[in-house]
């Protein structure tokens, strides 16, 4: 049997596009068109794919998290020290990433979120399952570092990686207005000095210092 022609796109590459256009413009600053035009491919078989440009954008959401998630898995294994060092290390270093690609900074997720979380149920829906995902994760995390005793239990692991979240996802969006790294630092510095750790927990940390890595 002979084999047909090797296809020149696929799902995946359409995706890795879509995250790319997404950062750099936002949902409705790219057009069906520019999809298109950008991934090289006709209407028809964008619709062999996709349904809309709706549905494309939630799988987009759920591919970009994906690939974070397992970048920041071998990331995380590279690095030395307890959980909650880890923890502060890698944080640390996304802190800079976000700095060295000043056009497409801050978090895809983060960004829709704020441009279209509201627009729709499926819109709403995929922001809902991304940020309990990471909201899961973290909780894992800080149960790790309760059983190592440099994080509070007067609180539970779930209560304190949504408070993780909101202060984040807020010090991004000050990132972005200010032009500057000092509020995603200055939240660091905040949650792994004084309020994760137990009142038992010893730091030579100064907070009016910044974090250190």
């Amino acid at each position: 049997m002979t084999k047909g022609r090797p296809p020149t796109h696929s799902r995946e590459k359409l995706l890795e596009k879509g995250i790319e256009l997404f950062h750099q413009n936002g949902y409705h600053g790219t057009g069906l068109s520019t999809i298109l035009q950008a991934c090289k491919v006709s209407k028809g078989s964008f619709y062999n794919f996709f349904n809309s440009k709706e549905e494309y954008a939630v799988e987009v959401i759920e591919f970009y998290q994906a690939l974070e998630i397992d970048r920041w898995n071998q990331e995380f294994a590279q690095l030395s020290g307890t959980h909650f060092v880890k923890l502060r290390k890698a944080l640390a270093l996304l802190i800079e990433d976000l700095d060295c690609c000043r056009e497409n900074v801050g978090c895809l997720i983060a960004n829709l979120s704020g441009e279209i979380g509201n627009e729709s149920p499926a819109f709403r829906q995929a922001m809902s399952r991304a940020t309990s995902r990471v909201i899961k994760l973290m909780a894992e995390d800080m149960q790790i570092c309760q059983q190592e005793g440099c994080v509070r239990t007067d609180l539970p692991p779930e209560v304190l990686a949504s408070l993780i979240w909101d202060c984040w996802q807020g010090a991004l969006l000050r990132m972005k207005v200010d032009d500057s790294r000092a509020p995603l630092r200055q939240t660091l510095a905040l949650l792994w000095d004084y309020i994760l750790p137990p009142a038992t927990f010893k730091t030579d940390r100064d907070f009016n210092k910044g974090p250190h890595a």
